[in-house]
């Protein structure tokens, strides 16, 4: 049977030690074995246990203090690397041979080990022949994406380590859960970047022509060929790390061999004990300034939210298990993010999206009970008028809220139009709208 490995590579302070504890952690809860191998020889402590340790082998410090070498700190860690390189029956040893292994190997974080020198990729080579699927998987500290020069930056260092390796590579945006609201919303952009309209952004900054061509030469290299995307990771969204997880299990086909199980859809977090009804519904709070009978939410994310991230996701899914009543208007507002989906490939600009989701969001629409509704198996109808006329205003008041959030994302704020990832997005939804007839 094939093992599997994940490189856990990334510059320094980028969290990688901190992924690793995190998926440790995430393993255990879904009650899944990983084990972790530290190859960083310059780590001085890490809270989870580890399979196998460099340090055990080779030590910069040992290096750094060897009088006939004189290294310093990066010149020792090259040196055990390339030791290391030349001792990986210690590494054979230390893994043995077990059926479905599953390891994590956290990696140093000097660049010039995954540029130019060779240490790495024969590590890759080895660890192919010993039978393991290889993921290579970068990490980059969101916090340090506060400019479109240090974004860019942080994508060539992970193209030239999936140039180098030649191996799967997923690249995460690590530390999320430390952002503010604000700085989540400003990070977005990142996460699947138009290189171009980061190009103009910072054309002021740009003086040089030279330079400007060069940087024009760089971003078209990242942006057609859409070689480098981010996944943000949040250790404190266990959902968001599982997202994480079947990414890099999908690219190295892990449980491929296993019992075939169906994958799980994704469930609204937002369900309270004091959450009001209006059928079967949850009545939940919104962040929005169109009048209505919603609770105004407080929290930073709201039902609108959790239905757009999780749309590209859920979309796939023909049967959902409904575990609550928020999953119902989970699933209601993802049905109606594809029928506004579906209108905004028309529209050509952000003035006439706005318009085409004004008019959708008001116009007369049923509810659940009546016959045009798509989904009465699931759903209760109100049970007097004063619950209907609540129900009614309450599903306006999400249509007009989904429609505006939708423009922000589909249209380009500097060239008000669409953006390059629309058209991925209207394929989900057109896949929707066939298999289900939306509201």
């Amino acid at each position: 049977m094939p093992r599997y490995a994940q490189l856990v590579m990334g510059p320094a302070g980028s969290g990688k030690s901190t992924y690793c504890s995190t998926m440790i952690q995430h393993a255990e809860a879904i009650n899944r074995s990983v084990q972790v191998v530290n190859l960083d020889p310059a780590a001085e402590h890490f809270n989870y246990p580890v399979m196998a340790d460099i340090r055990e082998l080779i030590q910069v410090d040992d290096v750094m203090e060897d009088d006939t070498l004189r290294f310093g700190p990066n010149g020792g860690l090259v040196f055990c690397m390339e030791y290391f390189a030349s001792n990986f029956d210690w590494l054979e040893e230390s893994l043995g041979h077990t059926e479905d292994d599953y390891i994590l190997f956290d990696c140093p974080g000097q660049i010039e080990l995954y540029t130019h020198l060779p240490v790495m990729k024969q590590l890759v080579e080895q660890l192919q022949q010993w039978e393991f699927r290889v993921c290579g998987v970068f990490l980059v500290d969101s916090q340090f994406m506060v400019e479109s020069f240090k974004f860019i930056s942080g994508v060539m260092a992970a193209l030239s380590a999936m140039v180098v390796l030649e191996i799967p590579q997923v690249n995460l945006m690590t530390k999320m859960d430390l952002l503010n609201p604000k700085s989540k919303k400003e990070i977005e952009k990142y996460l699947d970047p138009d290189m171009y309209s980061m190009m103009e952004d910072s054309s002021t900054t740009l003086r040089s022509k030279k330079f400007k061509k060069l940087t024009k030469a760089i971003c078209g290299l990242i942006d057609d060929f859409s070689m480098v995307r981010f996944l943000p990771f949040d250790r404190t969204d266990e959902e968001g790390i599982n997202i994480v997880l079947q990414h890099i299990d999908f690219s190295i086909q892990y449980g491929e061999d296993l019992e075939f199980k169906e994958p799980k859809a994704y469930h609204s977090n937002l369900m309270d004990a004091d959450t009001k009804l209006v059928g079967n519904m949850a009545l939940l709070p919104l962040k929005t300034q169109f009048k209505g009978p919603a609770p105004k939410e407080t929290k930073d994310q709201d039902i609108i939210d959790e239905a757009i991230y999780y749309f590209k996701a859920n979309v796939f899914f023909k049967n959902y298990e409904i575990k609550n009543e928020a999953d119902r208007t989970l699933i209601y507002v993802t049905l109606y993010i594809s029928e506004c989906l579906k209108k905004l490939q028309k529209c050509s600009s952000r003035g006439q999206g706005e318009k085409e989701m004004y008019t959708l969001g008001i116009t007369n629409f049923p509810i659940p009970g009546e016959p045009g509704f798509p989904l009465n198996a699931m759903y209760v109808k109100p049970s007097n008028k004063q619950e209907e006329e609540t129900m009614r205003a309450y599903l306006q008041q999400v249509r007009q809220e989904t429609g505006l959030r939708l423009c922000d994302r589909v249209f380009d704020p500097q060239t008000d139009k669409p953006s390059k990832n629309f058209e991925a997005i209207s394929f989900h939804s057109s896949e929707t709208c066939r298999q289900s007839r939306c509201p």
